[in-house]
This record gives structure tokens, sequence and C-alpha cells, in this order.
């Protein structure tokens, strides 16, 4: 038998670097450069009712232009701050959730906790009416009312 040599077989170290560079091309693709994150904005502001700071909840920023919610708690003074992209944003505010204990009545689970501080008109976006138009850094207060 004769043994014959085929001209078109790569040297081990060709094949390592062909492998290498395959693997890197299809790694670039998997990850892909990816679309590079949108610039955000600081908003920050404090949430009062009749002009006393909120102590608890949760303020949401809406926009499903570009898909975005963002839910921020509402510290101890009223305070809260988000980093947001450029956008129109609907505002809510809601109360805390609690975690009520099963009753012969009801099955318990999570709830919004009962305050007299946050008006339901302002727990929806769409009753609140509130809007901010987020185009740089800005402060954004919520005073609401009875």
């Amino acid at each position: 038998m004769l043994e014959t040599k085929h001209q078109t077989e790569l040297p081990l170290k060709s094949l390592s670097v062909f492998y290498y560079a395959w693997l890197m091309s299809v790694s670039l693709a998997v990850l892909g450069c990816g679309e590079a994150k949108p610039k955000t904005f600081k908003v920050s502001g404090m949430v009062s009712f009749v002009k006393k700071p909120l102590s608890e909840g949760t303020i949401t920023f809406e926009d499903s232009s570009i898909g975005i919610a963002e839910a921020l708690k509402i510290e101890l003074n009223g305070s809260y701050s988000a980093n947001l992209p450029e956008g129109t944003y609907g505002v809510s505010i809601q109360p805390p959730m609690v975690t009520v204990a099963a009753t012969a009545t009801s099955e318990g689970g999570d709830e919004f906790k009962k305050v007299g501080n946050i008006p339901v008109r302002y727990r929806s976006a769409f009753e609140s009416k509130l809007k901010v138009k987020v185009s740089g850094d800005a402060v954004f207060d919520v005073e609401m009312v009875k």
C-alpha cells in the first residue's frame, strides 16, 4: 500500500490560528456590538401630600413609547431619585405593599397598604395626569392635594 500526503492538509499551527479567529468572530456575532444604552438623566424631587412629605410609597415613571416603567422607593423625607432616558413620562404614586394574612373570607397575600395621604387618582399615571418631559437633569416635585 502506498501512502500519499495531501497537499491540502494544513499544519496544526495554522488550524489553531484559524480556530481562534473563527471563535472570536462567532463570539462577536453572538455578543454583538449591541445597541448602546441610551443616555440617562438624573430626575429627582420630593413627593408630598398637602405640603407634608410622604414617608413611604413608590413613585412610578412610565413611557410606553419607549417601553420603560421605573418604580422608585420614596424615602422617609419624601425624596426620590432616578436615572431615566429621554422621554415623556406619566407619573403615579402608590402606597407601599404589605402582606396580609389569610382569613376565613380572604386568601391573604400582598396588597397596597391602606393610607390616607395618597388619593386614589394619583395611583394611576392615566388618572393622575402627572407628566414630566425628560431631556436633561431635572427636579420634578409632586404636590398631591385632596
